[in-house]
């Protein structure tokens, strides 16, 4: 993604190992008392501490645990890493996102990375900001998680270095040396926020899939599963799963419009609007085939004053269709229901797998 091409957004170091070695230095950031907090990081020699006390800062909801800053003359550069512990299980990069809507950035250029450790989607991220005085700020932010040990939940983390508009093309690369060069110095040994539970789908093999543990599977017939995440009465998302037999629907579209039917039969107050169905690569599940249709949309009700998202996804394993459906809430500043609505529906894509009987 680039929307505006007048701000560079290098992705590799031209530095050389003696250029690295005499113009940056290791920050050990300890200052914390939990250890889970500390980290490391690369910094231009010019950049300094600024302020290291953890302070909670309610207008972003997150606590600013190191601010370093240039000392000279030369371009003024400032580097800032804070966190937030959440209690849900969400793509690092969601959670990114979300930060930067509440904080006013426009994003300019980012780059997504998924983690091989199957922690989810990671952020590299350039934006820009335009102030009520007027003045241009460039900055570039990327993110870690890691499992709070002490409170459960996940600690997401993330480091941005900013400078003047005016000021990027001198100061690009060392931005970006410093926000891909961090790390925790005391990570746990869960790259996730919670634990994930295994879903059975046949007594006879290991077909199933994984969700975390904070969500609740039902099922409601032999053919339909209902993965909710309910809190004290209250639905904040739920994935639907419904199989069909090949030798019954014969085409994508089939299942789509046999599944989304109950939508349209309700009383009208109730109403879905999607998008068309579409082919996407699958970049999930190698078990899932090359490709896989989805959709997306909003569900209308007038009599709940409700507006939902909409997601599907169809895929086909061995001679059986399914349906994965989302409906949930918009992303909001308030919680993280989004963002964890998302997260496991591609958990349950990227670990679902169908024993087929052996002939």
């Amino acid at each position: 993604m680039n929307t505006d091409n007048n701000y560079a957004f290098p992705v590799v170091s031209t530095a050389s190992n003696e250029e690295i070695k005499a113009n940056y230095w290791k920050c050990l950031y300890t200052s914390a008392d939990e250890k889970m907090l500390q980290y490391w990081v690369i910094l231009p020699n010019r950049v300094k501490p600024a302020e290291l006390t953890p302070q909670y800062l309610p207008e972003v909801g997150l606590t600013n645990l190191g601010r370093y800053v240039t000392d000279d003359a030369q371009p003024y550069m400032e580097v800032w890493a804070a966190y937030e512990r959440c209690e849900w299980e969400m793509n690092p990069s969601d959670w990114l996102f979300n930060k930067l809507e509440l904080m006013g950035e426009k994003v300019l250029n980012q780059r997504l990375i998924t983690h091989p450790s199957g922690s989810g989607l990671f952020a590299d991220v350039l934006t820009l900001k335009t102030h009520s005085s007027g003045d241009e700020v460039i900055s570039r932010y990327t993110v870690q998680k890691d499992y709070n040990p002490q409170e459960g939940g996940g600690n997401y983390f993330l480091i941005k270095a900013a400078c003047a508009a005016r000021d990027y093309p001198a100061l690009a690369n060392d931005i970006y040396f410093t926000v891909v060069n961090w790390d925790l110095l005391h990570r746990s040994n869960l790259a996730l926020a919670e634990l994930l539970e295994t879903v059975s789908l046949s007594a006879k093999n290991n077909s199933g899939f994984q969700v975390p543990e904070s969500w609740q599977v039902k099922p409601l017939t032999e053919t339909r599963l209902v993965v909710e995440h309910s809190f004290d009465g209250t639905n904040y998302g739920v994935i639907n799963l419904c199989f069909f037999s090949q030798e019954m629907l014969f085409s994508a579209q089939d299942v789509f419009s046999i599944s989304t039917k109950r939508f349209h039969d309700q009383e009208p107050a109730v109403t879905l609007k999607t998008e068309a169905l579409a082919t996407i690569p699958n970049e999930f599940n190698p078990s899932l085939g090359k490709t896989l249709w989805t959709c997306r949309g909003e569900m209308l009700s007038a009599e709940e004053e409700m507006r939902a998202v909409y997601q599907c996804y169809i895929f086909n394993v061995g001679k059986v269709w399914c349906y994965a459906e989302l409906i949930g809430r918009h992303r909001n500043y308030r919680d993280y229901h989004y963002e964890a609505n998302k997260r496991c529906l591609e958990i349950i894509l990227s670990t679902f797998h169908i024993e087929m009987p052996k002939p």
